[in-house]
């Protein structure tokens, strides 16, 4: 993957747009830090949540596993807080 800094790209849109349809893969650079991609290939679909599915599953778990996990919720917590005041 080739490098090109927003300077560059502005003066070279056509040769890096020419290179682009070629199949490089260029990395866009503003002061230094990577701030996007110019590839030939199209990004990939967001991919949406299935709340449907998800309030499915969770009506289909325990109630007992909800009791446990909110225990060990308070468990780690309590052991945070232990670290917290320890480091004071």
């Amino acid at each position: 993957m080739k490098t090109v800094t927003m300077r560059e790209l502005n003066r070279k849109t056509a040769s890096v747009l020419d290179a682009v349809e070629r199949g490089e893969t260029f990395e866009l650079k503003r002061k230094g830090k990577a701030v996007g991609y110019l590839t030939p290939a199209p990004p990939l679909p967001e991919r949406k949540a299935n709340w449907k599915s998800h309030f499915e599953w969770l009506r289909k778990q325990s109630k007992k596993r909800g009791a446990s996990l909110l225990a060990e919720f308070d468990e780690d917590r309590r052991r945070l807080r232990a670290r917290e005041m320890a480091l004071r």
